[in-house]
């Protein structure tokens, strides 16, 4: 499969018209079509569905799009890079988790910004399994990654920030009024959970001869959302410290676990990379902000 094809598919995923698609790439519609047809015999797969007025994609052909946008951006991002070897430019692919170690990260990029005009920096936010797969694919240059994760196939760097576990719960909720939230407060309770916390040891330990009794009736990746669940007064949601507002006209409260539940952040990327000047001064001074 060639780039150049490639970006033809994607652009008549963008368009879902043949014609349209064309007439974005500047070249004549029955070439396109070829290209079209030439890149499914290659294949052996039907990419599309011909409509009347638009085309549809196949379930093949949704997994050649993602494919696809991500070999592009790859390649993309490469030859940007290339093409800007002597100064600090290009563009720094970085994704992370929601924590309040983050404001460290957001300070470093802050300095390269107004240091580096021809910088652009793209943001991704996912949970752990999913920034440590992008790193893998190279779609992201550095990952900040929560919780205790086994780095050994990336390089890595541990902040000193730590991440506390608590409860996000309405002001007025039965519990409010308690200093600390502890294992048998939440029973019976119906409980809104982080994807991979309710897979870690140290929460199996926390909830102790409770485990088998607790109530989820959601799981999250990210905490925003359901944070608007919670202040519906029927959940309560197990979080983060600091991810969501709870100032005292948010109609939230967070109480933090007892005992105390806490997870680390790591900075990764891949291990043996030729990284680019952007990408090097990224971690140069996030070194010097550990030192």
């Amino acid at each position: 499969m060639e780039l150049r094809v490639l970006r033809y598919f994607l652009a008549i995923c963008r368009e879902k018209n043949i014609s349209k698609a064309a007439e974005s790439l500047h070249i004549a519609q029955p070439s396109l079509s070829k290209q079209l047809k030439d890149l499914e015999e290659e294949l052996g797969v039907t990419l599309v569905k011909r409509g009347h007025r638009q085309i549809t994609l196949t379930q093949e052909g949704h997994y050649l799009r993602e494919r696809a946008e991500e070999m592009v951006s790859i390649a993309d991002k490469t030859t940007y890079n290339l093409q800007s070897t002597n100064i600090i430019s290009g563009e720094l692919y970085i994704g992370a988790g929601e924590s309040l170690a983050m404001t460290r990260i957001m300070k470093i990029v802050d300095s390269i910004i107004q240091d580096n005009s021809e910088v652009k920096i793209n943001f991704y936010s996912g949970n752990a399994d999913e920034i440590e797969s992008r790193i893998d694919n190279g779609t992201l240059d550095f990952g900040v990654v929560m919780g205790d994760r086994k780095t050994e196939n990336f390089e890595s760097l541990i902040l000193p920030e730590r991440n506390e576990f608590g409860v996000i719960m309405p002001i007025d909720s039965e519990l409010a009024s308690k200093n600390k939230i502890n294992p048998d407060d939440l029973v019976g309770k119906p409980l809104i959970v982080s994807n991979q916390s309710m897979v870690q040891d140290k929460f199996r330990n926390w909830w102790g001869k409770n485990y088998d009794n607790i109530s989820v009736v959601a799981s999250t990746n990210l905490a925003y959302n359901v944070s608007l669940l919670a202040k519906l007064h029927h959940t309560y949601l197990i979080t983060y410290d600091g991810l969501i507002n709870t100032d005292e006209d948010s109609g939230l409260v967070f109480k933090p676990l007892s005992p105390k539940i806490t997870d680390p952040n790591t900075v990764i990327w891949k291990p043996n990379s030729q990284l680019s000047n952007i990408a090097q001064l990224f971690i140069d001074k996030l070194q010097n902000s550990l030192d």
